[in-house]
């Protein structure tokens, strides 16, 4: 028992130590590299898988998968499968290949790396066979490991999404009766509706009082111009119609807060 230099000059670093890093470094994901040279995107032609390249992290072990990597397909039953990229650290090796079962995907051997030595299976692709012919399953998505820099951009793109307002696009109906739509009621029941009324006048509304009563509308009185008139709002179909008390006076704007 003791220490172990890691980052010094002239150290021996295992392999382990190294993984252990990387692991911590990738916030414990396992998966392929995303944005890094082609991502391990395959294709399919004449029962053979091909990849390009790209790197796959396993419990910080990394894996350089070559450009133009094969792996064939039998079309000899009906079946489902993966090609699997198998990292086995008790044996020190890795290795591609194809693992099926029928009427089901195989199940997979995936040991906890960190804690002990072992195999563990990744997925890199998908298909269904038959004895005539072999499909991608284009549904199957595969475990990414993303940038750190990445990750803050799409949660702070997450976060604008859901707490800045968005402007919504309106329709003139008739006079004084204005609209916009594609919105769903789970977002309403959960939003803030401002309307800005001649550019001047702005009124809010918690949008679940549509859905307090019957018919999924309600009302607010506004001022303008020193006088007091009422807006109706509805909810149908995917469409908030706006209804403004004198329909002389227009709705310039409107925004979804949630």
């Amino acid at each position: 028992m003791g220490i172990q230099k890691v980052t010094f000059d002239g150290a021996n670093v295992t392999s382990k130590i190294d993984a252990d890093l990387y692991h911590f470094l990738f916030s414990s994901d396992i998966g392929i590299l995303k944005y890094v040279k082609s991502q391990c995107s395959f294709t399919l032609a004449n029962n053979t898988i091909t990849f390009l390249d790209g790197y796959v992290a396993v419990y910080g072990r990394i894996i350089y998968i070559e450009n133009q990597t094969t792996v064939s397909v039998t079309p000899d039953s009906s079946k489902y499968g993966y090609v699997v990229l198998g990292v086995d650290t008790q044996a020190n090796t890795v290795s591609i290949y194809i693992k099926e079962a029928v009427g089901t995907y195989p199940v997979l051997s995936q040991t906890n790396l960190q804690n002990t030595e072992g195999l563990y299976e990744y997925a890199l692709a998908a298909y269904s066979k038959t004895t005539t012919s072999v499909n991608l399953i284009n549904e199957f998505e595969r475990q990414m490991i993303t940038s750190d820099r990445i990750r803050v951009e799409e949660l702070e793109s997450k976060l604008k999404d859901y707490y800045y307002p968005q402007q919504l696009g309106l329709t003139k109906i008739s006079n004084g009766v204005f609209r916009f739509g594609d919105v769903n009621s789970a977002i309403l029941m959960e939003s803030i509706l401002y309307v800005v009324i001649e550019n001047t006048t702005i009124v809010s509304l918690p949008t679940n009082q549509l859905f307090i009563v019957v018919g999924s509308n309600s009302s607010l009185i506004y001022r303008y111009g020193g006088a007091d008139y009422s807006l109706s709002i509805s909810y149908a179909n995917g469409l908030v119609t706006l209804s403004l008390g004198n329909t002389s006076h227009r709705v310039t704007q409107a925004y979804l807060k949630k």
